[in-house]
């Protein structure tokens, strides 16, 4: 019995001490709930609502003597991240880490990661590693200077770098077959195999990837170990070969595909696929991450994190429900509003909901529904109250006011389709895909930084490019110099100052400059005129900016409006429109408040779009919309451009005119020429695909 009673007063003990500590007490009833207890983590990782990426290994310009490099660095939960084609995804904490292998073909060995999110978010960087052989070789970095037959000066940031030439020097440039190191030009990141003064090989390192990236989108098709076909909610389709001992992808289901393309076969392979809903739990594992943590900085997380849950959320449901009718659309999206509500409401983010934009159809005022059709898959109808907030041009007006053949977009719960809001656009937009393309070509043949150095007789200037940190040299005859919106004379004593340069990235000619400093209430954007309207009201004009959002802002009769340096009026823009990177605009006070202000709108007119590379998909043929196929051509640098092609498009190959339906995967387009705006194909000249071999895993490169 003793021995009795000192077990019980041991075991009563343990419990008030564990208890006392913070600790559960298991398999006891209790008549109150135990308080949440919380730990504290002091190197939690900051998210935010925007997809972060950030690198913390290999440094910038590492020369390492190890066989191998390790990979790593935070991104937001939800990213598809790959690294060389290499799917990397992130943890709780968007930390992801991979190590890759020295192949002696690949060396210098250009890194490519690559970060995206189904919502359309992309960001991505490119380091170059150089592995020494132990001999003797090594590496530098930096940016050419100059180059003669003999030798070649680099800038490496501290010291000029002076390395010689001879007829065994070999050089990489992509895109090239057979370059030569003097058709490096000046100013470009090369990394540089080394024998003491000698150079072995220069390899001009591509500013962004060019040999990875990812499409999202419905999957179409799927043959294990075969291919791969997605098309996402405007049309685009893709279908890549798969490579060996990939699974089949879910058919009718969202996913992120990481795609790779050899020029020298022309053949496009997808390496690895992620699920959206998989991306979904990544997010979901974050927040149950961050809620046990007691501290701000886990605080701050999960507002960022629920957000974004819930527009993942909207995105993968609206793709589900706007895409091409499918086989088992149906339970595709059921099974998706399945998860998602499981995922909200665990976290209190509200009913799953989705996106449509379109016209309205139809208006039903006694039960307040309203049918709008979408560009592209059915007509949704959903239920507008008169609670359901409706912005006009920004400013909030009554759901009375609405009109058929309104523009508008509509968030609304699949289950009721009750709208929680609607956006009215103004009715002369941009369509999205030309609008996305033409927005990322703003900043050609553009330069801002600090003006250096002006030439003898000011024929030619040098500009330090700010993004880059390269030096520029244009050559002045004919240019237009403003200063703070005046023409001017190019001077010697504008030496310093800060400019804007467009300039013709053929022949390197200056066009404009531009010297101003912006005050410090305004800043800077570019892009593309997305939608206008000529009169004065609020968010009268909307840009799409190349990172793909849309922003609205104010013009007024105080808004200087120059189209390639000359005065007009607001008449005279255009849907389409470029926005140089010189516009300055005063951002609105509160964000998502009232529209920001145009103070100077810079323009100039989008060129003729040119294309060469290879059809990766073609989709509708004459059944398309507006009796057009759709064609996706990828180019060298792995842009994805999708043409309209009908019967008005002048198709050849080889001699031989070719009809609409005999476009298919793999034709090389050796030129190709479109309207920038309506992404109408004009005139497509092709070659048959090229002989490729099956795809397989390749090491670690």
């Amino acid at each position: 019995m003793d021995r009795q009673r000192l077990a019980i007063t041991l075991i009563a003990a343990v419990l008030a001490l564990s208890t006392a500590c913070g600790g559960e007490e298991q398999g006891l009833p209790t008549a109150t709930p135990a308080a949440e207890t919380k730990t504290v983590a002091p190197n939690l990782e900051p998210q935010t609502q925007a997809l972060t990426l950030r690198i913390a290994s290999p440094e910038i310009n590492l020369v390492t003597g190890s066989d191998r490099v390790t990979v790593s660095g935070v991104t937001s939960p939800d990213a598809t991240l790959s690294v060389n084609g290499l799917l990397a995804l992130p943890d709780a904490q968007g930390r992801f880490s991979i190590s890759l292998d020295r192949f002696q073909s690949e060396n210098p060995l250009v890194i490519e990661v690559v970060a995206t999110s189904i919502t359309g978010e992309s960001e991505s960087q490119v380091r170059p590693v150089i592995f020494s052989d132990g001999s003797g070789g090594s590496g530098v970095f930096g940016t050419v200077t100059s180059v003669t037959p003999s030798e070649i000066t680099l800038q490496t940031g501290l010291d000029p770098v002076t390395l010689s030439l001879d007829t065994a020097t070999t050089a990489g440039i992509h895109g090239w077959e057979s370059p030569s190191v003097s058709n490096i030009a000046q100013g470009a990141l090369v990394a540089v195999m080394t024998d003491g003064t000698r150079a072995v090989s220069v390899l001009s390192v591509p500013g962004r990837p060019v040999r990875t990236r990812h499409f999202t989108g419905l999957v179409v098709a799927s043959d294990t170990g075969e291919s791969l076909t997605l098309r996402d909610d405007s049309g685009w389709q893709v279908t890549a070969t798969a490579i060996d001992g990939l699974d089949a992808a879910p058919v009718g289901e969202l996913v992120t595909a990481v795609l790779e393309q050899d020029l020298a076969t022309g053949s496009l392979t997808v390496t690895a696929f992620d699920r959206a809903l998989a991306g979904a739990e990544r997010l979901y594992d974050a927040l149950a991450l961050n809620q046990d943590i007691d501290s701000p900085e886990a605080s701050a997380n999960m507002t960022a994190l629920r957000w974004r849950l819930a527009e993942h959320g909207v995105r993968n449901l609206s793709m589900l429900v706007n895409g091409q009718p499918y086989e088992g659309r149906r339970e595709a999206i059921a099974s998706a509003d399945e998860v998602y509500a499981n995922l909200f409401a665990k976290h209190r983010i509200g009913a799953p909901s989705a996106d449509v934009t379109g016209l309205v159809t139809s208006i039903d005022s006694g039960t307040g529904q309203v049918t709008v059709q979408p560009t592209s898959g059915p007509a949704v109808m959903v239920r507008i109250s008169d609670t359901t907030p409706v912005a006009l041009f920004g400013e909030r007006v009554r759901s009375g006011q609405l009109d058929l053949a309104s523009r508008v977009t509509v968030r609304y719960t699949l289950s009721g389709n009750d709208a929680s809001r609607v956006s009215v656009m103004a009715g002369n937009t941009l369509p999205g895909d030309s609008s996305i393309q033409l927005a990322v070509s703003a900043g050609r043949g553009e330069v801002q930084g600090t003006l250096i150095d002006i030439g003898a007789k000011s024929a030619i200037i040098t500009i330090l490019d700010r993004a880059t940190g390269q030096q520029i040299s244009l050559q002045t005859a004919g240019t237009t110099v403003f200063r703070n919106g005046a023409p001017t004379d190019l001077d010697s004593v504008m030496a310093g100052t800060n400019v804007f340069a467009r300039f013709d990235p053929g022949s390197y000619r200056l066009l404009e400059l531009d010297i101003f400093a912006p005050l410090r209430s305004e800043e800077l954007v570019s892009g593309v005129v997305h939608s206008f309207i000529p009169k004065v009201a609020d968010g009268n004009l909307t840009i799409r900016t190349p990172d793909g959002r849309l922003r609205r802002f104010t013009h007024n009769a105080d808004t200087l409006i120059r189209r390639d340096g000359l005065r007009v009026f607001i008449n005279d823009v255009r849907l389409g429109d470029l926005v140089r990177p010189n516009t300055r605009v005063r951002p609105p006070d509160t964000p998502g408040g009232r529209a920001g202000e145009i103070v100077v709108l810079s323009l100039k007119a989008p060129e003729p779009g040119l294309v060469t590379g290879i059809i990766r998909g073609v989709s509708g043929g004459r059944d398309g919309p507006g009796g057009y196929a759709r064609v996706t051509v990828s180019n060298i640098w792995f842009d994805l451009i999708s043409l309209k092609v009908g019967t008005g498009t002048e198709i050849t190959q080889q001699g031989r005119t070719l009809a609409v339906r005999e476009l298919a995967v793999g034709q090389e387009v050796t030129f190709g020429s479109y309207d920038p705006v309506t992404l109408v194909a004009g005139q497509l000249v092709l070659d048959p695909p090229k002989a490729s071999a099956r795809a397989s895993v390749a090491g670690g490169n």
